[in-house]
């Protein structure tokens, strides 16, 4: 399995420190005049990213720039870090001054791509349609065409192929993809520009390894194309896995009781949920062969190209949502051949949300949100106990899915973010950023299910016990009591979130 490294997006001062991670060294001819000059796009963004560690309002407004590049259907296409949080996006062609408002028609946060339009015709006249091409081979020449921070001339750097592996993207720091690694230099404000070769667009770059030189990344043309498919149908349903746990098999002595022969490789499967694609035909104990007749290595890798081996989660993500896929499973010695449907799985601790409102529920001064990487990673080493408990299976194993840790029906991992001071909380400060585990018994299954305990609750005293064992209680009706007074001192203007007062009606 790929080692996880700290990458992070390039273009925007919310993701990214306004130094370069990697030194700029434009090639010689750097110029706007360049022969792929009409398709490259300066794309300009206004956000108000909401604060997570105060759901209930917004950073306030923010800027940034990033790159992108015109494909075909007058679009354009560009990082969805680039656009996230948006409350307006602006565009201006290489080589001309004007902006022109633009759209955000679909976006893929855990691949990091999004689509643009624009509504005046004007901004494509004269423009070009980059083709897209292929997965580019290792030692294969590129060139990065962006932005840099700081200015809106073009800039052209080039390099080589380097690495092609299954790794973690840096917009989430949670989904594992195909990515390729390159060493052209690139900057802050080139998220979303081309990564070219042979006059065809092989990927986007979207991060730079952080603390390294001339190390990038982009999210390569098989992964663009999986994006732009999904969206035909003017809806974006993510990439499908077949959700299974699984163990190499390396060791000689399990593989010679398994059964295998010296040339076989494969995966044992050592549980499949319930909501996977593969639930209902692989079982714990079969050895996952092949999948569509590409044979996985006892180190659970596949061979992609020549000479390139990545891990085995590729062939799963390779097809549509919908799509089948043909597995060749051992089972008690006997080899059978199967075929799944495809679907994605549901994440206990999602990415977390963008382009829309956090969900909260404040009740007499605690502060309750669902638990996403998006709110570990913000948190800046102040929950590292959460991330290892809930995200190292993630980090070291084979899937993003996290079981539920023994609750049955939890859909949701609830923690109390905040305590807001007040008599009523006094001596409960020290116990935020912490898993709920009931509420007056009731264990929780989420956050909408928190919120009804809340309240709907009977009888003197609330109990809340938290995964840690820790007790709060508070006396039901000084807290209710409380409640209005605690939103009036701290101005927040409601207890909850909109789709939480959405289903208390």
């Amino acid at each position: 399995m790929s080692s996880y490294a700290v990458k992070r997006p390039l273009g925007r001062r919310l993701w990214i420190a306004s130094a370069c991670f990697l030194l700029w060294a434009p090639t010689a001819g750097t110029a706007a005049g360049t022969s792929l000059h009409r398709s490259l796009v300066q794309v300009l963004t206004t956000a108000n990213p909401p604060d997570v560690r105060v759901p209930w309002r917004r950073t306030g407004p923010k800027s940034w720039t990033g790159s992108g590049v015109i494909i075909a259907g007058a679009r354009i296409l560009t990082a969805a870090h680039v656009v996230a949080d948006q409350v307006m996006v602006e565009v201006r062609r290489a080589g001309n001054g004007r902006r022109y408002t633009a759209t955000v028609e679909h976006v893929c946060h855990p691949c990091d791509l999004a689509l643009l339009s624009v509504a005046d015709g004007e901004f494509f006249k004269g423009s070009k349609a980059l083709p897209i091409g292929h997965l580019p081979e290792l030692q294969q020449p590129v060139e990065v065409h962006g932005f840099p921070e700081g200015g809106s001339g073009l800039a052209i750097t080039s390099g080589i192929v380097s690495r092609i592996d299954v790794d973690y993207y840096g917009h989430t720091s949670y989904t594992r993809l195909l990515l390729v690694q390159v060493d052209a230099a690139v900057n802050s404000g080139n998220s979303g520009g081309p990564a070219v070769s042979d006059g065809k667009l092989v990927g986007i770059a979207i991060s730079a390894l952080e603390d390294a030189e001339n190390i990038g990344y982009i999210v390569p043309a098989p992964i663009v194309r999986h994006f732009l498919n999904d969206v035909k149908d003017g809806r974006f349903d993510g990439f499908p896995d077949l959700g299974f746990w699984a163990q190499s098999l390396e060791s000689p002595a399990l593989r010679s009781k398994l059964g295998l022969k010296p040339d076989q490789g494969g995966l044992l499967v050592t549980a499949v949920t319930e909501e996977g694609s593969g639930h209902g035909v692989m079982q714990p104990g079969d050895v996952l062969l092949a999948i569509n007749g590409i044979a996985i290595d006892a180190d659970g890798s596949v061979e992609i190209a020549d000479g390139v081996r990545v891990d085995g989660t590729f062939l799963e993500q390779r097809p549509q949502v919908g799509e089948t896929l043909n597995l060749t499973l051992l089972r008690n010695g006997k080899v059978l051949e199967r075929t799944v449907v495809m679907r994605t799985s549901e994440y206990l601790v999602p990415p977390g949300a963008f382009d829309r409102d956090l969900p909260y529920r404040i009740y007499a001064g605690l502060v309750f949100q669902p638990l996403t990487a998006r709110y570990l990673f913000s948190s800046k080493g102040r929950q590292n106990w959460l991330r290892v408990y809930y995200l190292n299976p993630v980090m070291g194993g084979t899937t993003t899915r996290v079981p539920n840790r023994g609750i049955p029906g939890r859909r949701e991992v609830v923690i109390l973010t905040g305590v807001l001071t007040d008599e009523l909380t006094r001596g409960y400060e020290d116990i935020k950023n912490t898993v709920i585990l009931s509420i007056d018994g009731t264990v929780v299954r989420d956050l909408a299910h928190l919120s009804d305990l809340l309240d709907s609750g009977e009888g003197e005293f609330v109990t809340i016990l938290t995964e840690l064992g820790q007790e709060i209680v508070l006396e039901r009706k000084a807290a209710e009591a409380a409640h209005a007074e605690i939103l009036r001192r701290y101005q927040i203007p409601r207890d909850r979130a909109d789709d939480l007062l959405l289903s208390a009606e």
